[in-house]
Formats: structure tokens, C-alpha cells, sequence
């Protein structure tokens, strides 16, 4: 026997067992895993008392990705996600049991935290009570009925003009997941490679789920409404407030294979801002109503409408 065929039969017996399928986890399922960690990385919160958002991943405690089962789901940091995965013969790695332990320690102390907000929120009420309607529904009822035609524009969808302009951020009003929408700013950067950069930004205030927690409808609202190629999309994550970082989120689902799915998060490092020809700046220019860019860009841009097209 050949050496070249004995050592290809020997790298078959040799070959790791296939994973089974990842098993299909519902939306259901998944918000339910995201809102009681709250995005929380478990073996952070116990083992390094790090009580904050982490970017992460969905783990399979018993390591079967074929089970779903929502009790056999912990929301995991990437760090921690890749270890509780990896196999090693030098350290004793996380255990099943210990991460168990350690998730529900993160979700008791999770609902502790919602109960004081609660509470709060009702001693404020007390202190603060909600002013009761004033209006007459029937007297508006009454106007409407006599004047259909006129109102009809209140029983449409909400609607904005389709313009984007250069160097100038708009507001956004999004849908999301609950029935929780949300309002960000957006700007749309054509770069010299061809590709279409936009800044997603979140405005202090935004009273809907967060630009994080519901990037793919964003992305995907944006890019339809504005008809931007997928493709050539690069989508940039920004908080107004807090952290200056900057986050390039890529999606492994796109359309036309399917929504936007399967989000990683990249911070944007020097190098990139580099290749994009971009530099973030510290404060988001404002004029009256209208929102400046929070990028200066390091090339010829367009100066009207129509050298967008």
C-alpha cells in the first residue's frame, strides 16, 4: 500500500467526530436568553464581578448543539464563549455545573435589579402621578366623522422624504422586535472603493430597544428604504454618549439569501478608518434642528444630491 493512500486512510480514523446540526433556536427562545442575562456575560459577572454589556455569543451548556432547549442556553461573552468550547489538557476548564451555577446567580441578581426598578418606578408614580386625559374622544369622533376625507392622511403609515444629503445625519424611526421602536440618526457615506458606508448612531434619549439589540431590522429598514446594495454595505454601530467606540458590524445572512442575521461586531481600529479614508470626531455637529456628520472625511465628496446618484 502507497504511503500517500495509507496516511489518507489513517487521517480518516483520525478525523474528530462531526458536530451534530446546530439545532434551530426561536426568536422566541433567543430574546428570552438575551433579556434575562440583559446581555450580561455570567462567568464575568461571578468570577470577575464585571456586571456590564458584553458582545457575545449563545452557548450550548451541555455542548450538544443539536439541543435548544431553553435551559440548555447561557449567554457568554466571545472570550468566555471560545473557552467553555475549547478542549484543553493543560488547565481545568469551565464545567457545566460551575456555568449553570454562575448564569443563575446573574439572573437572580438580574431580577433583583428589575424589582428596585419597579419599585422606584412606583414610588415615583406616587410622588409624580400620571395627569388623567382631558379630552372629549367623542367630540374628536364627532369631527372626524364630518370631515373624512380631510383625515385621512392620520390613517396612513408615517412617512419621510426620500433625500439624504451629504455630510448631514437624519433621524430615524425604526421597528422593532415587542413593539418597543426606536428613533436613530443615520448617514449615508458613499467611499471612493465603491462601497456604501452607513453610520448608525444612537441619540441619547432613544426611547426604543437599542441599536445593538436590533441592528438586523435596522439594517434592514435602512437598506431597503434607501435601496442600498447589500453588497457593497458597511455598517457602522455608535453610541452619542458614553463610550467613543466605534463598532463595523458584519452579518454572515444577507439579502438575497435571507434578513440580515447572524451579527458579528468588530471594533473599528486606526487601520480602517485609514483604508475607509474617515475620521471620527468627538461631537456631533449641530445647526438649529439639522444634525452634522460625525465623520470628517479625507476625500472628495459630493456637494449635491445628484452626484449621490
Amino acid at each position: 500500500m502507497g504511503s500517500t493512500r495509507f496516511m489518507a486512510i489513517l487521517a480518516t480514523y483520525m478525523r474528530p467526530p462531526r458536530q451534530p446540526p446546530r439545532a434551530f433556536v426561536t426568536r422566541a427562545v433567543e430574546t428570552t436568553v438575551l433579556s434575562q442575562s440583559r446581555r450580561r456575560c455570567c462567568v464575568c459577572f461571578y468570577l470577575h464581578d464585571i456586571n456590564e454589556v458584553k458582545k457575545g455569543q449563545i452557548a450550548h451548556l451541555n455542548k450538544d448543539r443539536s439541543d435548544g432547549d431553553i435551559g440548555n442556553l447561557v449567554y457568554l461573552c466571545l472570550d468566555h464563549h471560545d473557552e467553555y468550547d475549547s478542549r484543553t489538557s493543560q488547565a481545568k476548564g469551565l464545567t457545566e455545573d460551575e456555568v449553570r451555577l454562575y448564569r443563575e446567580q446573574l439572573y437572580k441578581a438580574n431580577r433583583a435589579q428589575v424589582d428596585l426598578a419597579t419599585e422606584n418606578s412606583q414610588v415615583t408614580e406616587a410622588a409624580n402621578p400620571i395627569l388623567p386625559l382631558l379630552r372629549d374622544e367623542s367630540a374628536f369622533q364627532h369631527a372626524r366623522d364630518q370631515d373624512n376625507a380631510g383625515f385621512e392622511v392620520l390613517n396612513r403609515q408615517w412617512n419621510y422624504p426620500l433625500w439624504q444629503v451629504v455630510d448631514q445625519t437624519d433621524l430615524f424611526a425604526y421597528k422593532s422586535h415587542g413593539d418597543i421602536d426606536g428613533v436613530c440618526l443615520i448617514e449615508r457615506i458613499d467611499l471612493p472603493n465603491g462601497a456604501i458606508a452607513i453610520a448608525c448612531i444612537a441619540p441619547c434619549g432613544n426611547p426604543g430597544q437599542s441599536i445593538t439589540n436590533n441592528v438586523e431590522l435596522i439594517c434592514f429598514q435602512v437598506c431597503e428604504r434607501f435601496n442600498i446594495p447589500p453588497k457593497r454595505l458597511i455598517w457602522l454601530e455608535h453610541y452619542d454618549y458614553g463610550d467613543p467606540e466605534w463598532n463595523w458590524v458584519t452579518f454572515r445572512v444577507m439579502p438575497p439569501d435571507g434578513p440580515f442575521s447572524d451579527p458579528r461586531w468588530h471594533e473599528v481600529s486606526s487601520t480602517l478608518w485609514s483604508e475607509w479614508g474617515l475620521i471620527p470626531k468627538k461631537k456631533l455637529p449641530r445647526r438649529g434642528p439639522v444634525y452634522g456628520s460625525k465623520l470628517k472625511k479625507l476625500f472628495k465628496r459630493p456637494s449635491s444630491f445628484e452626484d449621490l446618484s
